[in-house]
C-alpha cells in the first residue's frame, strides 16, 4: 500500500485508544476519588440516620411500646438471618412479586406497542385504561382474595394489576414519540415491519421502558406485602403484621430494613442489566444508528 493510500485511508482508532497513558490513568484516578467521595458520604448519612434513630428511641419521642433502637433492631434481623421460617416467608414474597412483575410487565409492554402503534384504537380504549387505571388497586385486594383466595394466586394478580399500568402508560408514550426522521430513513431502505420495530422502536424506548420496569418492581414488592397484610398464610408482610399486632418491634423494625434492603437490592440488579444492555447508547452526543 503506498504512502498516499495510507495518508488517505480514514483512522479506525477511537479516540480512547489515542488518549496518552498518563491521560487515561490521571481519568481512573479521578473517578476512583469520586466514588471514594460518594461511599465516604453514604457512610456519614447512614450514620446520622442511626444516630437520629437512637436518640428519637432515647427522647421517647415515640411511644416506647411502639418503637425499637438500633441495636435490639440489627440483634432480631441477626437472629432472623437464622430462623428457617424467615427464608419460607422471603421465598413466598419474592415469588409472589416477580410472578406478578413478569405477568404485569408482559401484559404492560404488549399493551404500550400495540396502543402507541396503533393511535387510532389507542384513542378507543384510551377512556377504559385510564378509568382502570384511576381505580385505587389496593382497593381491589380483598375482592382478589375473595375470588383467588388467600393463597400465592391473588397477591400475583394484585402485583400484576398495579404493575400493568405502570410499564404501559411510559411504553405507550414512548412508542409515539420514537424519531420519525428515522422511521422515514428504514422505510426508504425498504425496511419490513420487523426490521422497523427492531431497529428503530426498540431502540427509541428502551430507556424509558426500563425505567418503568425498575419502578414496576419495586411496587409489586410492595403489592405482594400489602396483599399479605390483609390476608395470607405465609410471606414476610404476613410476618410483619404479626410482629406488629404482638406489640414485637424490634421483629417489626427488622423485617422493614429487610423489605427496604429487597427493594434496593432488587432495583440495583435491573440497573447493571439496563447499563449492559443499553451500553451503545452515546448518550453525549445523543446520536443514533440505523444498520439493517
Amino acid at each position: 500500500m503506498s504512502s498516499a493510500e495510507t495518508m488517505a485511508r480514514p483512522s479506525t482508532t477511537s479516540p480512547e485508544e489515542v488518549q496518552p497513558p498518563r491521560q487515561r490513568r490521571s481519568v481512573w484516578r479521578r473517578l476512583a476519588a469520586a466514588d471514594w467521595r460518594v461511599q465516604l458520604g453514604r457512610l456519614v448519612v447512614l450514620a446520622a440516620v442511626m444516630l437520629l434513630w437512637q436518640v428519637a428511641v432515647v427522647q421517647e419521642w415515640v411511644e416506647p411500646l411502639y418503637a425499637a433502637g438500633p441495636a435490639e433492631t440489627l440483634t432480631r434481623l441477626w437472629e432472623l438471618l437464622g430462623e428457617s421460617t424467615f427464608y419460607t416467608n422471603l421465598r413466598v414474597t419474592l415469588g409472589e412479586a416477580v410472578g406478578g412483575w413478569v405477568l404485569g410487565s408482559t401484559l404492560g409492554l404488549v399493551l404500550g406497542l400495540a396502543l402507541g402503534r396503533w393511535t387510532r384504537v389507542a384513542a378507543v380504549f384510551d377512556p377504559f385504561f385510564t378509568f382502570v387505571n384511576a381505580t385505587p388497586k389496593i382497593a381491589l385486594a380483598p375482592f382478589f382474595i375473595l375470588w383467588f383466595g388467600i393463597g400465592q394466586t391473588s397477591k400475583v394478580v394484585l402485583a400484576a394489576t398495579i404493575v400493568l399500568f405502570i410499564v404501559q402508560v411510559p411504553t405507550q408514550a414512548a412508542v409515539r414519540t420514537v424519531n420519525p426522521d428515522l422511521n422515514t430513513v428504514v422505510t426508504s431502505m425498504a425496511a419490513t415491519e420487523m426490521q422497523k420495530f427492531r431497529k428503530v422502536v426498540l431502540p427509541g424506548i428502551m430507556a424509558p421502558v426500563f425505567g418503568a420496569l425498575r419502578l414496576a418492581m419495586v411496587y409489586a414488592l410492595l403489592a405482594a406485602v400489602l396483599g399479605e397484610f390483609i390476608a395470607a398464610q405465609l410471606g414476610l408482610g404476613q410476618q410483619l403484621i404479626t410482629a406488629t399486632n404482638q406489640f414485637d418491634m424490634p421483629t417489626a423494625f427488622a423485617l422493614l430494613i429487610v423489605l427496604a434492603a429487597l427493594a434496593v437490592i432488587i432495583n440495583s440488579a435491573l440497573s447493571l442489566v439496563e447499563r449492559r444492555l443499553l451500553r451503545w447508547q452515546n448518550v453525549d452526543s445523543g446520536g443514533r444508528t440505523v444498520t439493517i
